[in-house]
């Protein structure tokens, strides 16, 4: 089983559509154990406040995103 640290800038990709997305959705599929660092929740949330500061999303889909 390999073993792989994910930070915001992964997880992200599983939520948006960004360049790399596909190479970081592979990270769900198959026998990996993934490991997060604490602050991962919160650097997700970061991300998903500034596309909706910056026009790039509605603050309802930075919701429905955060809530999976």
């Amino acid at each position: 089983m390999s073993r792989y640290v994910v930070d915001a800038n992964v997880a992200i990709k599983w939520f948006l559509p960004q360049v790399y997305a596909d190479d970081a959705r592979r990270l769900l599929t198959g026998n990996h154990s993934l490991l997060v660092p604490d602050l991962l929740f919160p650097e997700v949330g970061n991300i998903l406040w500034k596309e909706v500061r910056f026009g790039l999303g509605t603050a309802k889909e930075a919701r429905a995103r955060s809530c999976h």
